[in-house]
C-alpha cells in the first residue's frame, strides 16, 4: 500500500481542505449518446458512479477550473461563491474552462459581487480575455507561465503551474498550491500523462505533498497503462511510487484518483473495489477532505 490512510474516509481534521465538485472527463458518466456498460450501468446504480466534469474548490476561496458543469455545482453544493476570488485554469479544453459563463460575472448579468481573477496558459488566457476584456466583465485573467511562481488569493497561496503531458495547444499546465500560513502543500495533476523530466526536478524543490490527485482517465487501465496525456492506475502508482522515494509524499500523504472517463471501462464501484487496496483514495463528485 502506498499511503497509510484509509480510502473510504470523506473528511479528516486538518488545517487545509478540498471538495471535489465533479469527477469526470469531457464526457461525463454516464455520457450522452453513449450505452456503453459502464454508462448503463452508472446510470443504473446511481450514487457515485455519476460524475459531472472535473472541478475541485479548495479552502472555500480558490476554485480549480471553470467547465459547463460550474453553474450545476454552485447550485448542488450551495458553497458561499462570494468567498471564491481565485480561479486556477489547468488547460483551455472545454471541460476544463467553458469561458462563456465567465460572461455571467458581468454587470448585465448580475448584481455587485467579489470579482473573481482568472489564472491560465497562453490558449485559456486568450479565450477568457474575450471575456474579462469587456467593459463591466466583473473579472479578471491572468497569463501563467509553466515553471514560473506567483501567488492567488490575496498571498494566501504560493502556486507553481507544471507543464502538463498533454494536447499542447490547449496549453496544458497543472498546479502545485501551498498555503502559506500553514504550510500545508496539495498537487493537483489533471489533465496529464507521465510527468517530464523537469517537472520532477522542480518537484523536489517543492518539498514533500500533503495531498496529491493524479489523473485517472483510463481508470484501472485493464486494456493497457495510459501513459500519455491521462493516466490510469498503473501510471498513477508509478508517479506515486517515485514521489515516495524522492521523499516527496509519505505514509500521512492523501493520494487521490480523479478524472475519470467511462472509455477506461469501469463505474466507481469496480474502480475503488479494486484501486483502494492499493492504499488510494478513489475520487466521487462531492468528495470533502481535509489535511
Amino acid at each position: 500500500m502506498l499511503g497509510g490512510v484509509a480510502p473510504q474516509i470523506c473528511s479528516l481534521r486538518g488545517v487545509m481542505k478540498i471538495k471535489f465538485l465533479g469527477t469526470a472527463a469531457y464526457e461525463g458518466v454516464p455520457s450522452p449518446f453513449c450505452k456503453c456498460r459502464v454508462c448503463e450501468q452508472s446510470k443504473r446504480l446511481g450514487g457515485r458512479n455519476i460524475r459531472s466534469r472535473a472541478q475541485a474548490l479548495v479552502n472555500d476561496d480558490l476554485l480549480l477550473d471553470f467547465n459547463a458543469d460550474t453553474v450545476g455545482h454552485y447550485q448542488r453544493y450551495a458553497f458561499d461563491w462570494q468567498k471564491i476570488t481565485d480561479c486556477l485554469i489547468t488547460h483551455s479544453h472545454c471541460d476544463h474552462l467553458y469561458a462563456d459563463d465567465v460572461g455571467i460575472a458581468a454587470a448585465d448579468f448580475t448584481h455587485e459581487h467579489t470579482p473573481m481573477r482568472f489564472y491560465a496558459a497562453e490558449d485559456g488566457y486568450g479565450r477568457l480575455r474575450e471575456f474579462t476584456d469587456l467593459p463591466a466583465s466583473g473579472a479578471s485573467a491572468t497569463l501563467v507561465l509553466p515553471y514560473a511562481r506567483f501567488t492567488a488569493c490575496d498571498g494566501r497561496y504560493t502556486v507553481l503551474p507544471l507543464p502538463a503531458n498533454h494536447d499542447k495547444r490547449s496549453s496544458p499546465v497543472f498546479y502545485s498550491i501551498t498555503e502559506r500560513s500553514s504550510g500545508k502543500r496539495l498537487l493537483y495533476a489533471h489533465d496529464t500523462g507521465v510527468f517530464e523530466d523537469g517537472v520532477w526536478s522542480a518537484l523536489r524543490e517543492e518539498g514533500r505533498f500533503d495531498l496529491i490527485s493524479l489523473d485517472c482517465t483510463g481508470c484501472l487501465g485493464l486494456n493497457g497503462v495510459w501513459r500519455e496525456g491521462h493516466m490510469s492506475l498503473g501510471s498513477d502508482l508509478e508517479i506515486a511510487e517515485r514521489m515516495r522515494r524522492d521523499g516527496l509524499i509519505d505514509e500521512k500523504t492523501l493520494i487521490v484518483l480523479n478524472h475519470f472517463s467511462h472509455n477506461g471501462g469501469q463505474t466507481y464501484d469496480e474502480t475503488a473495489e479494486v484501486a483502494e487496496k492499493q492504499g488510494v483514495i478513489v475520487s466521487y463528485d462531492g468528495l470533502e477532505l481535509e489535511f
